[in-house]
């Protein structure tokens, strides 16, 4: 008897094509766990809580054995804790009034102490590097790297989603009851509200409940409801907001029915609606309220981010608090005032004046967030500078030898690299990542020495924790249109982009479009132990299984039911922060599995005669532990489907399970939920062929 066998997975999870025509061991779903080195599928380990920490700590870094968080509180209580998680401490300069650290943006080691940049209430940047060392200014901070930009904020205080609808008014003036006496047809923005016509009854007021119930008896896209007061009748938009203002009511009557009308007015957004330095607008769209005033500030941060003024301004958010940040340091920026004008029941305090701008100087720098340790030099990016300290002194960034500046302003080669994200070193040369641009240059020690060597535009990083050098030749990081990476094309070492993440670009690129929070808290590391490159997005995490000896490239996803904002690596096992709990991939051995659901849809089969009808006859199964098995038969819907059996051993010397339907098509979905290790090695689907047609 004839037999379907999907002999191994190696494929992985494959979105590209429909159900019907995916290959053979793709999946359409593979949640919870990955292809293992032989191509066969292998349940997730779980996700383990190793530490609890206290309130006011941020990051997640490992070094020798020892983890480390850091914070600006004096004394955390860390006494529940392990004691190899250590808690560092970093404080503002003397004079700055905002001393409450919100977000490590980067951390590395450089001769074995953490080199940190942190972010403080005020949106300021401050890098350190080693331990605490006390008072008000501490001899830690990396006194190159100051904030003179001047600054302002202010804090959303009140608001509700929604708004005021749109109004139009219709009044009745005039008329006589006669069926020729009418109002024929209705219509708001050419789109008819009403169907069928009202006759004037002889009454104004009466004609005017007629209208009304006429309005609220008809279903327009977009829809309207009516209420009527003596002869006026009252129409109302069914969205809030002043997407319906403007739009013009109109009307047709015959005979002597009489009446005058006013177009929609009065739809109000609850919404920031404009925020203006020194008179000058910098946000391009107003901004809704929405769910809470913590999610409203961050969405204002992102407007001001994404808009363009001159000057230019950025900002971030603190809670519900707004910073808003000159692009560039000085004093002229200083005094300004700032106003917020908002629609609706928004609520907000009074903007403080601008302050805080110093001089420019070349011998202090506008801190960046990204950091990253190689050739015996500290790298660091801000705008469009690429940064690296003095050789074996990362306290030092301001010249290498004379009067040579230790900065390259990599807009000057490409314009796409306005605003860069990331450094990775590659091959012997150096891979600078912005959103849209990757440039790589000679990485020499020496600035003087240092030169272009290749531009790679319509590409480029979106977040720098997900670039991540595979060995010295390849680099991969999560981009606009999938996770991608930096290679050779051939042995001259010339790098492109690869499109490793090809077959779920579309799942990620979804996830990406939910939240912009998603494309920059996003994180990844590779796992040195089998060589896998973990992509956190949102409360996904996309897995590449690589392994090139068993041309194993294979995508899958696990759900740890959390948001993953660190990872780091201690020497033995995988380490992922969410919120203030560490957790630990498998535990300290690697072993420990929980009972995480595991699903896998498999694409439809049709034994290579898609044409031809077939009576499905049996299933056959190589795995570990149970397994709930389903079918799908109607190729045009790959949802539908029944359980058949539970398979808890391997079927190929037993007697294999029953199936009795006819169809062109098969589709498996197999699922586990019970606690320990599992695994599927192929999948055998027996039939007998029937007619074609």
């Amino acid at each position: 008897m004839p037999y379907v066998l999907v002999e191994d997975f190696r494929a992985g999870l494959d979105t590209r094509r429909t159900e019907i025509t995916s290959v053979p061991g793709s999946a359409r779903t593979l949640t919870n766990c990955h292809i293992s080195r032989g191509g066969e599928i292998e349940k997730r380990k779980a996700f383990v809580t190793y530490a609890t920490l206290p309130a006011g700590t941020h990051g997640l870094a490992t070094a020798g054995g020892q983890v480390f968080v850091f914070g600006s509180a004096a004394t955390p209580d860390m006494s529940s804790v392990p004691e190899n998680v250590n808690y560092v401490r970093f404080q503002p300069p003397s004079g700055v009034s905002s001393t409450t650290m919100t977000e490590v943006l980067g951390v590395d080691f450089f001769n074995g102490e953490p080199y940190v940049s942190a972010q403080f209430s005020d949106g300021r940047i401050y890098h350190y590097w080693n331990n605490y060392t006390g008072g008000t200014d501490p001899a830690n901070r990396i006194s190159d790297w100051f904030e003179i930009r001047a600054r302002s904020s202010f804090s959303v205080t009140g608001g509700t989603a929604g708004g005021t609808a749109a109004t139009a008014t219709l009044t009745v003036t005039g008329g006589s009851f006669n069926p020729n006496n009418l109002l024929r047809w209705l219509r708001i923005n050419n789109k008819d509200i009403i169907s069928g016509t009202v006759v004037h009854t002889g009454n104004d007021t009466t004609t005017a409940t007629a209208i009304a119930n006429a309005i609220n008896a008809y279903t327009s896209v977009p829809n309207y409801t009516a209420t009527s007061s003596g002869a006026a009748v009252t129409i109302t938009a069914a969205t809030v907001g002043t997407g319906s203002n403007g739009y013009a009511l109109t009307q047709s009557v015959e005979g002597d029915f009489a009446s005058t009308y006013a177009n929609m007015s009065g739809g109000v957004d609850n919404a920031v609606t404009n925020i203006t330095v020194d008179g000058v607008s910098i946000i391009d769209n107003p901004v809704l309220w929405e769910t809470s005033h913590p999610y409203t500030a961050q969405k204002v941060a992102e407007e001001i981010n994404d808009s363009f003024s001159s000057p230019e301004w950025e900002a971030t958010s603190v809670g519900a608090k707004v910073n808003i940040i000159a692009k560039e340091g000085g004093t002229d920026k200083n005094s300004l005032t700032v106003a917020v004008t908002k629609t609706g029941d928004v609520t907000h305090d009074t903007p403080s004046a601008t302050s805080g701008g110093a001089p420019t100087s070349t011998s202090v720098h506008k801190p960046g967030g990204f950091l990253r340790s190689f050739n015996a030099q500290m790298h660091s990016v801000s705008d469009s500078l690429w940064h690296t300290s003095k050789i074996n002194d990362p306290s030092e960034w301001t010249e290498s030898a004379g009067t040579v500046t230790n900065y390259e302003d990599l807009s000057n080669h490409d314009k796409g690299s306005s605003e860069l994200v990331g450094v990775a070193p590659y091959f012997e040369n150096v891979a600078i990542f912005a959103e849209d641009s990757i440039q790589i240059w000679n990485a020499d020690v020496d600035p003087t020495k240092r030169s272009l060597i290749q531009v790679i535009g319509n590409t480029g990083a979106l977040s720098a924790k997900t670039i991540q050098e595979i060995g010295d030749s390849d680099v991969y990081y999560l981009s606009r249109s999938g996770i991608r990476s930096v290679k050779a094309r051939d042995s001259s070492n010339a790098a492109f982009a690869s499109d490793l993440g090809n077959p779920i670009d579309d799942l990620v690129i979804a996830d990406l479009a939910t939240s912009d929070e998603n494309a920059r808290n996003a994180c990844a590391i590779l796992d040195p132990r089998d060589g896998r490159y973990l992509c956190a997005i949102g409360d996904k995490v996309y897995v590449y299984s690589y392994f090139p000896s068993s041309k194993v490239t294979a995508w899958s996803m696990y759900e740890p039911g959390f948001t993953i904002s660190d990872w780091a690596f201690d020497g033995k096992q995988i380490l992922c922060r969410s919120g203030n709990t560490i957790y630990s991939l498998g535990g300290e051995q690697n072993t420990t599995y929980d009972s995480c659901p595991v699903t896998i849809q498999l694409p439809f089969l049709d034994a290579g005669k898609a044409a031809h009808n077939k009576m499905w006859t049996g299933l056959d199964a190589t795995l570990e532990n149970d397994w709930e098995f389903y079918i799908g038969t109607d190729p045009t819907d790959i949802s539908k489907n029944e359980q058949v059996a539970t398979i808890g051993k391997s079927t190929y010397s037993l007697s294999r399970i029953g199936l009795s339907s006819t169809s062109t098509h098969l589709a498996l979905k197999i699922t586990n939920t019970k606690a320990g290790a599992a695994k599927i090695g192929n999948v055998a689907v027996h039939y007998e062929l029937n007619e074609s047609g």
